[in-house]
C-alpha cells in the first residue's frame, strides 16, 4: 500500500476537473467531506403508517410526524416536507386543515383552515392531500425535534383525519439539511 500526501490537488487540464477513473473508489470515510453550499449535508424520513384524528381545540401531535436532525453547520437551512392522505368530515360543520410545525417547542409555521370544506356547498366528505414544504433556519449545531401537530379550528369544525386507515401508503415526514 502506497501513501500519497499532498496540500491541494490541480486538474492537470483546464475544464476537465479531477477524475477517478470508472470502476475506482474514492473513499473519504475516515475524514470530512466538505459539501459546497446548496448540496444537501443529510437527512432524515420517516415513512408514516399510523393514523391521527384531530378533533380537539388544542393542538395534538400527528402520529408519527416528529424527527430529530443534528445539523452539521449552523448556518444551514431545514427543508421540513410531508405528504399524507386526509380527511374532511363535513358531516355536521365546515371543516379544514388547522396545523403547526414545531423545532422543539418553538412553532415555526402553522396554516389555518387549509384545504377548506364549506358543508352548505360540499355535501360529502373530502379527501384532499395533506402536504407541505417549509424552511426552518435553526442556527445551532444541537440536536433539533421537528414535530407536526394538528387540531380542528377553533371549535367550528368537526375535525379532520391524516391517513385515517393506517395502511402501507407511502406516507412521509421528512427533515433535510441544505448547507448555505
Amino acid at each position: 500500500m502506497s501513501i500519497l500526501k499532498v496540500d491541494t490537488i490541480n486538474e492537470k487540464t483546464t475544464g476537465n476537473g479531477v477524475v477517478i477513473p470508472s470502476g475506482q473508489t474514492l473513499d473519504v470515510s475516515a475524514g470530512t467531506l466538505v459539501p459546497s453550499a446548496g448540496q444537501v449535508v443529510q437527512e432524515a424520513v420517516k415513512k408514516i403508517t399510523s393514523g391521527s384524528t384531530f378533533s380537539s381545540n388544542s393542538y395534538t401531535d400527528a402520529s408519527g410526524f416528529a424527527l430529530t436532525i443534528t445539523p452539521k453547520y449552523a448556518s444551514s437551512k431545514i427543508i421540513i416536507t410531508y405528504w399524507a392522505k386526509s380527511v374532511l368530515n363535513n358531516s355536521t360543520e365546515n371543516a379544514g386543515h388547522d396545523y403547526r410545525i414545531l423545532r422543539d417547542s418553538t412553532e415555526i409555521a402553522s396554516a389555518r383552515w387549509q384545504s377548506y370544506l364549506n358543508r352548505n356547498q360540499y355535501t360529502g366528505d373530502f379527501y384532499p392531500l395533506f402536504d407541505g414544504i417549509f424552511i426552518d433556519e435553526p442556527n445551532t449545531t444541537s440536536a433539533v425535534l421537528y414535530k407536526l401537530q394538528g387540531r380542528k379550528y377553533d371549535g367550528q369544525d368537526y375535525g379532520w383525519s391524516i391517513n385515517a386507515n393506517g395502511g402501507t401508503d407511502n406516507y412521509f415526514f421528512s427533515v433535510k439539511e441544505l448547507k448555505q
